[in-house]
This record gives structure tokens, C-alpha cells and sequence, in this order.
């Protein structure tokens, strides 16, 4: 079996993981509403908090990319959970609970703290060497997984609640047996002493001292806890005792208020009382008084001295001796019931003398007399014990999950990578569409279960997707691809079948569908593509133009509508875009030419046919050649080819790319070449396409630098339809503006601009198309439509270059403003460069 992780096996496991927190925080949660005892938490509430922490840091890391520099990480991460680890463990495992930097003295804490920096830094080289976005693999291995997890720490969790709990018991056990034991023993010697109080109350008044001296040194001797005893008379003065009894009454420890008081209230009955003056001694004194009268009437007391620390007899408890017990006899005596203990004199010092883990109960000593009894966890050893035995639950839990991932994951594998190859060979990769060839296995299967009903194919190509793909990329393309599968599944509601057919190409197949039901849901699916593709910072305006051929009943195979689709696409594509067509017979002699038109274009382009004729641009005022249009010319089998026919069609395969670059190439090296174009400017033709490509701006100074041209000798011609091209194109020509190149607007007023929008228009030259100029040279409509935009330019500070004037009454009219440029047929046609240069040579 492979012990290596793939990414669905480390996805799984990485979500164990964060399960695994959360069940810690659940579980420390329900600890601190269920269980009582108050000795240790076995998960505490910082330790919950933290997990579920921990748990929410894991589930909302951000998405790490396996970079050299970020795999530097994990050698720091392997290292700082090793040392935190191994911290923990060593105060887990050494008998001194001793560790480097930290040592929460709960030994279940810190083995359940290894534990969780274990799974946590694990968890975090996971995440770095497998960027982990979604959970993949067997939704079997993640639900065992879970199960897996919950019950192994929640049995861990109730094995050490449990230990902890008995542990508990015994610490109450202790103070119980304290208790008992001192309760039994003030009782038995409260009966002894009160056999003294009536045998001496018995004796004769003669012989009542010399019988109290024998009954005292008799006692003193049967009983070692007695330290002393000593007879007092009626005022409290000593008549007779031992040496300690005269230096206990001479320490004063008898004359204090509250003791000389307690005694003078006496009872006829065996009391006992002790004070901090009393107990805060080597030898804690408890005193019995033993209010006696003589068979004369004569008031006596015996005062019987114990040693409180003899009182509780440890042999009965040594077995709990891993807990150290304090009686609060009074705020500022706490009495060690262990000998090796010395006594505490306030609260503080004796929480500060011991770790948090102990147990508080009050006990009553005859009954009414009541204490506070501190039982302290002295020995840790047992505690360790378990929590190392029961620590061993967790990791068999892990072993266990990272075996199930394993085995689960190889059989997963095989599966996905049978659905993969499936679905590779079915399913585009990027849209999720029908591949091309599965397209036609769907429509015959379709076919089998639709006979003699019409079938439909529908075609869509994107318009001017190739300049989205050069201009931004094709990581951006493929995200508009993305999106454009999209809006077709949503749109295309009575569609059969959705296939991706081409790079930009989309078919759609229906079958039993009415012309009228169609055209509707075409029109929708149109519209819905031609809507913004907003990707983040960039904003693409795209449209489609779009192919339907239609079986109508009649036997027609799958490719030949294919065919027929395709012409018709090419068809919409020809009358702008951003529409449908059906296919009808008629078109297949315009596709033929199209066909062959572009079949001979790209013959041209191969072998550098194209050629760049130069039409003069004229100042009126000045009646100089300021300027030059290059425009792209082709001679095909002898005669020439109209650039209105092979233009658009080389727009609509993307050929145009290649013929603007053979054109500019051609104009560049003119320009450095050619002194007569050296100090004139010479205007370029550029189509969107061109403008969209990545980089634009540098490349074309690039070439200028490179052909030492000036940078205002150049003029970059678009036309005003590509101002509907707005955004990257529009930034594009303000910064060729800012590098110094004209930019003319070709054809304004055919296209979509506005005279309002004029003013915000990248561009310092306007060309007037020349529908404005035919019959402006009379007066009238015509004539004053042109005076206003031309006044307009100016006001604006555009410089204005009026196309298509052939007429002198028109030049006349013209004249009248100042430094107008003409362009047409009035001076001269497009020349081809040697005829050029004659021409500027005639016209100095």
C-alpha cells in the first residue's frame, strides 16, 4: 500500500482534521455543562475555545500555492510543532512533570495538547504541499472518517473523565475518612475523660488531689496523643500537672480572653477548644476541659492537652497518600493532616504551595462544629499513567483514519479516473459542453427516437473573440468561454443538445422545434451573449453571429447540416454580426466565394503580394501635401481586388491581423526609406482586432524606434465603429496619444459616436466621411449639417480632414475655413509609391 497522499486523500484528511477540532470544542463544551467534579478538566475551556479556533484558522485558509518560497515553510512549521510536541510529551512523561517552556500540570491536557499540535501543524503541511479548495474523494472514507473521529475522542474523552472522576472520589474519600476518624477519636477520649470526671467526683474531698494526680500521669501515659494534662482550681489557678502543662501555662497560652473565658463559662460536661495562639505550634494543642466538683462542693477543672497531630491516625488513609489534605481550623491555621506536612498559616500560601487540581469540602465535627477540608493532588504519577495509556486511543484512532483514507482512496482513484476518461471523451474540459465528436453520437441518438421530424442545427461563432484572446490573454478568453457556456445552458431551454465545436464555435441541436419557436429562443440567446462579460477589472462587450439550417422533415445527415449551418453562420457574420440567419441554397455561391477569397488571401499574405498605395491628404489653406493615407491594395490573376470585398472577409477570419502587419511593415520601412515621406505624416489603417493585441502600444514603438521614425509622423486611423469597442481599446489610443502619435477617426458620423461624446474621443484628428460632402457643395441641409460638425471639430480643437471631395464648388466652400484638410479624388486617387513621389515632386 502507497503511504503517500493524493490531493483527494490530503483533502479528506486535512477535513479529519478540522473535524477533529471541532468534536474537541463539542466535547470540552458538554464537559463544562455536564460534568461536576471540579478536581481537573479533561478538555478545559481555553483547550475547547482553542480548538474550535484552530478549527476555523484550518477551514478559512486561504488557498496556498506550492511556490518554492512557501515550501521554505514547512522545514519552520516541522520544526516549532516537533519542539512544541515534544514539550508537551515530556510533561507527559517524565515523572517530575517537569518541561522546557510550559506545564499545565493536568496531565491529560498535556497530552491532549500534543495531540492537537500534532494534528494542527500536520494539518498546515497538508495545506502547503496540497492546496486544498474543495473536498474530494469517497463520501464513504469521509463519513467514517467523521465516525472515526468522534467516537475514538469521545472515548478517550469518557475513559479520562472517568479516571479523573475516581481520582476525585478518592480525594473525597480522604476528607471523609478524616472525618470519621476524627470524629471517633474526640469521642473516644470525650468518654475517657468523662470517666475521670465521675470517678473523681466520687473520691473522698481528703483525697481528691493525690487521686486527680494519679488519674492525670495514669492517662498522660496510657495515651501518647495527650501531651499533658493539669488540675486548675476554681479560678483557673495551676495546682498540679507536668512540666509541659506548667510551661504551657506560663507561655500564657491558657490566660488569652477567648480560652480563660471558655473555661470560666464551663458546663457541667466534656468540652474541647483550640486557638491560633494553641495550634500554630511544633505540637497543635487541642484542650479538653473537664469541669469537675468535689464531694465537698469544691469547683475544679482538668484540662487534658492533645497533640492534634497524633489525633488522626494515618495508617488508615496511606493508600490516598497521593493527596495532601489541609483542615482550615481556623482563617489562619490550615493543619496538615500528613506528618511530613507542615501546617499553612493563611489561603494563599497554600494555593501557591500547590497546582489548581484539588477539592474542597466541609466536614462536622460532632455534629455541629464545622471545617473546610483541602484535598490536594500531591502525586501525579497515577494520573500519567492513564493519561499515557488512554493517549494511545487518539493516535490508534489516527493509524486507523489514515489507513481507511488509504485503501478508500485507491478504490476512488480508479473510479475517477474511469468518470475522467469518460468524461474527457464525452465533455469539453473547459465549458462542460459536448466535444465535437460526441456531438454527433448525440444527434444520432436523438435521431433514432425522432423520425421524419425536422432537426435543427444552430451555429454560433463569437465576433471578435480572436482580439479578446490576442489583447488579454487567453486566461481571460477562457474564462469569457466559460461564461459563454453558461449563458447557453440557461438560455437554450428547448435545446437537445449543447456542444462546443471550436475555439469560439458553439452548436446547438433541436429537434421538432417551429421556425417561429426558434427564431424566439435565438433572439433570447443573442441578446443574453451580447450582455457585458464582467471579468473583475476588465469589462468585454462581445456578440455572435449565429447559422440555423433546418431538416424540415427531409433525411439530411448530421454533417451536412453542419455544412449548411456553417454557411449561413458565415452569411450573418458577413451583414455585421450580432444576428441570425437560416440557411437557404442561395448562399452556398456566396460561401464558395468567400471560400475562395480567403483561400487566396492567405496564398497573398504568404508570398508578400499585398501592396500600399498612398492617397495625398492636402492643407486648403496652404494648398500643401501635409499628409498621406497608406491604404492596402491586391492584385489577384491580374486585376485587383476591391478591399471593400477582402477586407471584411479577412476581418471575419482573422486574416486581418496578417494583412495590417505585412501593411505596416511596408509603411515603416517607406518612411525611413523614402525622404519625400520623412516630413510628412503618413496615416496607417488599424482594425480592432490589431488594437486589441497584448502590448500594442510598446510593440509599435518599438518598430518606430527601431526605423527612427518620429512618433507625431505617424497617424493610427480607426475607424468611429470601433468606438463601440469601448474600455481597452479606447485606453489604448490614449496612450499611443501619450507617446506621441496621432490618432484620426476614420469615417465619423457613420458609426456610433454622438457629437456630445466628440469632445471625450481619443483623438486629435476627425475625417468626415464623405457622405457628408456629396451635395454639400450646393446649399442647403447637407452644406449646413457639415459647416456645424466641422465647426464643432474646431471648437474642439480638433484638427479636420474632410474625405471624398471631387468637386471645385466644394473646394470653394471649404476654403472659407482655416487649415482644412482634403482628402479625394478632386487632387488625387491612391497612388502606388514611385508615382507618389512624382506626384509630391509636380506639387512643391
Amino acid at each position: 500500500m502507497r503511504l503517500s497522499l493524493t490531493q483527494s486523500a490530503a483533502s479528506i484528511l486535512y477535513l479529519g482534521f478540522i473535524q477533529f477540532f471541532l468534536v474537541v470544542a463539542f466535547l470540552g463544551a458538554l464537559e463544562s455543562i455536564i460534568v461536576t467534579q471540579s478536581l481537573m478538566p479533561v478538555i478545559s475551556l481555553q483547550l475547547s475555545l482553542t480548538a474550535l479556533g484552530l478549527a476555523v484558522l484550518l477551514a478559512f485558509l486561504p488557498k496556498v500555492l506550492p511556490t518554492k518560497k512557501i515550501k521554505y515553510l514547512i522545514p519552520i512549521l516541522l520544526i516549532t510543532g516537533a519542539i512544541l510536541f515534544i514539550n508537551f510529551e515530556l510533561s507527559l512523561w517524565r515523572h517530575d512533570s517537569s518541561s522546557w517552556f510550559w506545564d499545565s500540570h493536568n496531565p491529560f491536557i498535556s497530552s491532549f495538547s500534543a495531540v492537537m499540535v500534532f494534528v494542527f501543524f500536520l494539518a498546515l503541511i497538508i495545506k502547503i504541499k496540497n492546496p486544498i479548495t474543495t473536498v474530494n474523494g469517497s463520501m464513504t472514507a469521509k463519513v467514517i472518517t467523521f465516525f472515526a473521529i468522534f467516537i475514538g475522542i469521545t472515548l478517550w474523552h469518557v475513559t479520562a473523565v472517568q479516571t479523573v472522576t475516581n481520582a476525585a472520589v478518592d480525594a473525597q474519600n480522604k476528607i471523609k475518612f478524616v472525618e470519621t476518624i476524627l470524629n471517633k477519636n474526640l469521642e473516644s477520649h470525650i468518654t475517657s475523660l468523662t470517666r475521670i470526671k465521675t470517678r473523681l467526683e466520687a473520691v473522698n474531698s481528703d483525697d481528691f488531689i493525690k487521686m486527680a494526680n494519679i488519674d492525670l500521669r495514669g492517662y498522660t501515659q496510657d495515651f501518647e496523643i495527650i501531651s499533658s494534662m493539669l488540675l486548675l482550681d476554681e479560678n483557673l489557678k495551676h495546682i498540679s500537672g507536668t512540666t509541659y502543662s506548667k510551661q504551657f501555662t506560663n507561655d500564657g497560652l491558657i490566660a488569652t480572653s477567648p480560652i480563660t473565658n471558655w473555661l470560666k463559662a464551663a458546663k457541667n460536661e466534656v468540652r474541647f477548644a483550640a486557638n491560633s495562639a494553641t495550634l500554630d505550634t511544633d505540637t497543635p494543642i487541642i484542650m479538653f476541659s473537664i469541669p469537675i466538683t468535689a464531694s465537698n462542693g469544691k469547683q475544679y477543672q482538668v484540662l487534658a492537652l492533645l497533640n492534634l497531630n497524633l489525633l488522626i491516625e494515618n495508617r488508615y488513609i496511606d493508600y490516598l497518600s497521593s493527596f495532601d489534605t489541609f483542615i482550615e481550623l481556623t482563617p489562619k491555621i490550615y493543619f496538615a493532616i500528613d506528618k511530613k506536612q507542615k501546617n499553612v498559616q493563611d489561603l494563599n500560601s497554600l494555593l501557591s504551595r500547590y497546582s489548581k487540581h484539588y477539592i474542597i469540602k466541609e466536614i462536622v465535627v460532632r455534629g455541629f462544629i464545622k471545617h473546610n477540608v483541602y484535598s490536594f493532588i500531591k502525586d501525579y504519577s497515577k494520573l500519567k499513567e492513564a493519561a499515557q495509556i488512554e493517549q494511545m486511543i487518539i493516535w490508534l484512532t489516527f493509524a486507523f483514519i489514515y489507513i481507511l483514507i488509504l485503501a478508500t482512496d485507491s478504490t476512488f482513484l480508479l473510479r475517477q479516473q474511469s468518470v475522467a476518461l469518460h468524461k474527457m471523451a464525452k465533455y469539453d474540459e473547459l465549458t462542460g459542453l459536448l466535444r465535437r465528436d460526441a456531438l454527433n453520437a448525440e444527434i444520432e441518438a436523438k435521431q433514432v427516437n425522432y423520425v421524419n421530424v425536422n432537426c435543427t442545427i444552430v451555429f454560433f461563432n463569437l465576433d471578435g473573440f480572436s482580439a479578446v484572446n490576442n489583447s488579454l490573454g487567453h486566461e481571460l478568453g477562457d474564462m469569457v468561454l466559460q461564461l459563454v457556456a453558461k449563458r447557453l445552458k440557461k438560455n437554450a431551454v428547448k435545446a437537445g443538445a449543447i456542444a462546443r465545436f471550436g475555439n469560439d464555435e458553439f452548436v446547438l441541436y433541436y429537434c421538432n422545434i417551429s421556425k417561429q419557436q426558434l427564431s424566439e429562443e435565438i433572439t433570447l440567446i443573442i441578446k443574453s451573449l451580447a450582455d457585458i462579460y464582467n471579468l473583475g477589472e476588465v469589462d468585454i462587450h462581445l456578440t455572435v453571429s449565429v447559422g440555423i439550417a433546418m431538416s424540415d422533415g427531409e433525411v439530411i445527415s448530421p454533417t451536412l447540416l453542419l455544412q449548411q449551418a456553417d454557411i449561413a453562420m458565415d452569411n450573418a457574420k458577413a451583414l455585421g454580426g450580432n444576428q441570425f440567419c437560416f440557411y437557404h441554397k442561395l448562399m452556398d455561391e456566396s460561401h464558395k466565394f468567400m471560400v475562395t477569397i480567403r483561400s487566396e488571401l492567405q496564398k497573398a499574405i504568404k508570398n508578400e503580394e499585398l501592396e500600399v498605395y498612398y492617397q495625398p491628404i492636402y492643407n486648403l489653406t496652404t494648398q500643401c501635401i501635409i499628409a498621406v493615407e497608406a491604404l492596402v491594395r491586391w492584385k489577384n490573376n491580374g486585376s485587383y481586388v476591391s478591399p471593400a470585398v477582402f477586407i471584411p472577409i479577412a476581418e471575419q477570419t482573422g486574416q486581418i491581423l496578417q494583412v495590417g502587419e505585412q501593411v505596416l511593415t511596408q509603411v515603416l520601412n517607406d518612411m525611413s526609406s523614402i525622404a519625400e515621406l520623412q516630413n510628412i505624416c503618413v496615416a496607417v489603417n488599424f482594425s480592432p482586432q490589431q488594437i486589441q493585441q497584448r502590448n500594442f502600444t510598446e510593440k509599435l514603438c518599438k518598430l518606430t524606434t527601431e526605423k527612427n521614425i518620429q512618433s507625431n509622423l505617424l497617424t493610427i486611423e480607426v475607424t468611429e465603429m470601433i468606438m463601440s469597442e469601448k474600455g481597452a481599446i479606447e485606453e489604448v489610443l490614449k496612450a499611443l496619444m501619450n507617446k506621441g502619435f496621432n490618432v484620426a477617426i476614420d469615417d465619423f458620423g457613420t458609426g456610433y459616436s454622438s457629437l456630445s461624446y466628440l469632445s471625450r474621443q481619443p483623438a486629435n484628428i476627425i475625417k468626415i466621411d464623405r457622405e457628408f460632402t456629396i451635395g454639400a457643395e450646393l446649399a442647403g441641409q447637407k452644406r449646413a449639417l457639415l459647416e456645424g460638425i466641422i465647426n464643432i471639430c474646431i471648437q474642439l480643437n480638433k484638427t479636420v480632414v474632410v474625405e471624398g471631395v471631387e468637386s471645385p464648388e466644394l473646394i470653394d466652400y471649404l476654403s472659407k475655413f482655416n487649415n482644412i484638410r482634403i482628402q479625394g479624388f478632386y487632387y488625387c486617387k491612391p497612388l502606388p509609391l514611385d508615382k507618389l513621389i512624382e506626384y509630391i515632386h509636380s506639387n512643391k
